[in-house]
Parts: structure tokens; C-alpha cells; sequence
């Protein structure tokens, strides 16, 4: 199985935006020269009235209309036009989808990862009710796989995705499934792996997908999801000691529960095939800044010197050559109010004006 991430959607106050009119048109319901609060998503400016609309793109944030050429689907979640074009809404797109995935971890990994029993039923589903309720981390799950083995040996495999995601995000969930059924084909039933090193194996194939279609984006979610606890770290850093075939190898013929490296690991980076390393190095910042407030339609983060904070948060922020102990205290529409260590008195920061030193 592999998690849905919660995407947030960035809003953005524009300072001096109430001086008088603007040259911006609201991107929902085409109002304008805007005048007043906006707000800036990826698509461009929104109006404080589209700003309260009850509902939200479930992909981006950004709010949609009856009207506006957005989707819904059956299990209510909202896909604005702009995203509609690229998202994967039925199950022929599904199957093409997996056809191309297959398709490339064969050309990365070798014939030796096409599956011995090569017919997977592909179905996609509105309803994600394969998600685990109760989970603390409220992880949901963007597809599962599962195989019948018949009395002769021989193998069936079924894959089920959710619809409603973007092309690339499906491709990862499909790299991530079709890894789970050459798991079931290739592991010898004697062979008991770790649960986190079996989805750690399965992210690591999409993330080598990712890696050879240079997704940035898509690297760092999988580096940073919580799903695997980390195991995905871990075997990153193994595939770039040992190679994808010492792994593969592991899992038909390993006889241990997780795998172990055989020297000290490197931290795992996201690392794109195409695109050069540089060893430039961004100068840390001087200030505490106020980046901009992510909302996902019910409760926002704060973003302060590119570390997200929800309300109630402490997290440690980097500022010149010093570690900040910072407190989110309090977060509103436009401003956020901290406690930092060593200082008695809180911090007030605004979108345009949030910057403090220290």
C-alpha cells in the first residue's frame, strides 16, 4: 500500500493590495482589476469571496466553483479545471498509466523484473476505503495490490489505484503496487521480510522512477513520508552502495527479516538523473521570516524560514550559523505570534512585513 500525502494550498496576503485597485483578476470567477485582501495560489490571484467558498480542490487547495469546469468525484472530492487536465479521473487512464510504469521498471531494473505471471487487473476506485481508520498519523493510502496464488502455482494480480490524482502521483503509487506483486512472485514463502523494508523496497522502486523521469517534487514525498519509518532512507542510501540487484537478489534469496548494510550508509539526498549536482550552497538566513501560511480548507501552517509550523508546534529553525528554538503560539489569516528561547516576549510576524532578527 502507499499513502495519500495531504497537499496544502498556499494563500499568500498581498501587502498594499488595499491601496486601491490592482491589475489582478480573481483565476475562479474572473472579478477584477481586484481590489482589497487577495490572496496568490499557483494559478494566480484569488478574491476574498472565492476565498470562503465552502469547497476546495482536493489536489491544490484552490477553491472551486458549481460552475467553474472543476470535477467532483463519487466520493466528494473536488478537482479544479486546472488540475482536471492532468489527473487521472478514469480507468482506462489508470491501466495506461500502469502500462507505462511497468513498462520503464523493466527497462531500469532488467528482464528480471517483468512478472512471471504478466496479467494485472487494474481497477481505480473514488471511494478510498482501503485506508486504515484510526491510524495516529492519518495516513490514507493511494492504492493497494494483492495476488491469488491457485493450487498449480500459478498467480493472478490485481491492482486498485484512486482516482482523482495527478498523472505522476499515480505513476508512483503504480511503480510502488507493481513492486508488491513481483514481491509476491519472487519471495520464497520461508523468507518472513520486515513490514517497513517491504514498503521501504516498494518505494524505492518509485522513487527511482521518479529519480529517471526527474520529479523532484516526487523524490522529497517519499523521502519524507512517514510510511515506511524511515526505511526508505535506508535503502536508498543501500541502492547507491550496492545496486538495485543486490536488493532484488535479497528478496528472492535473503533469509533476514530486514536488510542490513554492510558499511556505514550515506544520508540519502534526492538526486535527479538529469539533472548535474551543483556544490553551491544557499547562504543561511540572517532573520526569522514569515514565508507565507498554507491552508488546506480547515487549518493553516505557518511557513518560517522554509520549516512548516502548525499551531501548538516547537521545531528548531536555522538562523546564520545558530539553531532557534521557535514556539508557534498562535496562527490567523494574515499573521503568526511566537515564543522564541531566550526571549520573554512573543513575536508578532504579518504576510508582508514578517521578518525578525534575533
Amino acid at each position: 500500500m502507499r499513502p495519500l500525502a495531504l497537499i496544502l494550498f498556499l494563500f499568500a496576503a498581498v501587502a498594499g493590495a488595499a491601496a486601491g485597485p490592482t491589475n489582478y483578476f480573481c483565476v475562479v470567477c474572473g472579478r477584477g482589476p481586484l481590489t482589497g485582501r487577495l490572496w496568490l495560489s499557483k494559478w494566480g490571484p484569488v478574491c476574498e469571496d472565492c476565498y470562503r467558498l465552502e469547497n476546495h480542490c482536493s489536489l491544490c487547495g484552490l477553491p472551486v466553483r458549481a460552475d467553474d469546469g472543476s470535477v467532483k468525484t463519487g466520493d466528494g472530492r473536488f478537482i479544479c479545471r486546472f488540475d482536471r487536465t492532468n489527473a487521472v479521473l478514469d480507468v482506462a487512464g489508470a491501466r495506461e498509466v500502469f502500462a507505462d510504469v511497468r513498462r520503464d521498471l523493466v527497462e531500469l531494473f532488467g528482464q528480471g523484473f517483468a512478472l512471471k505471471f504478466p496479467d494485472v487487473t487494474v481497477n481505480l476506485f473514488d471511494v478510498d476505503y482501503w485506508s486504515e481508520q484510526g491510524r495516529e498519523d492519518h495516513l490514507h493510502k493511494f492504492g493497494f495490490a494483492y495476488t491469488r496464488q491457485a493450487r498449480n502455482g500459478d498467480c493472478t494480480h490485481e491492482v486498485v489505484l484512486l482516482s482523482g490524482r495527478l498523472r505522476t502521483e499515480i505513476a508512483a503509487t503504480a511503480a510502488h503496487e507493481y513492486t508488491h506483486l513481483w514481491i509476491n512472485e519472487n519471495r520464497p514463502a520461508e523468507h518472513v521480510m520486515d513490514d517497513d523494508t517491504t514498503e521501504a523496497i516498494c518505494e524505492l522502486s518509485a522513487y527511482k522512477l521518479m529519480q529517471a523521469h526527474a520529479q523532484p517534487a516526487e523524490l522529497e514525498k517519499i523521502l519524507d513520508n512517514p510510511y515506511t519509518h524511515g526505511e526508505i532512507k535506508t535503502l536508498v542510501a543501500l541502492e547507491q552502495e550496492r545496486g538495485i540487484g543486490s536488493i532484488l537478489d535479497w528478496v528472492k534469496n535473503g533469509t533476514t527479516a530486514k536488510l542490513a548494510p554492510s558499511s556505514p550508509a550515506p544520508a540519502a539526498t534526492v538526486q535527479s538523473q538529469t539533472v548535474p549536482p551543483t556544490n553551491a550552497r544557499p547562504p543561511l538566513p540572517t532573520q526569522l521570516s514569515l514565508g507565507g501560511l498554507l491552508f488546506d480548507g480547515r487549518h493553516y501552517l505557518a511557513i518560517l524560514n522554509n520549516v512548516s509550523f502548525a499551531m501548538g508546534e516547537t521545531k528548531s529553525v536555522r538562523i546564520g550559523g545558530r539553531s532557534l528554538q521557535v514556539h508557534c503560539r498562535e496562527i490567523n489569516a494574515d499573521k503568526v505570534v511566537l515564543e522564541l528561547a531566550g526571549r520573554p516576549e512573543p513575536v508578532t510576524l504579518t504576510i508582508g512585513e514578517g521578518k525578525f532578527a534575533p
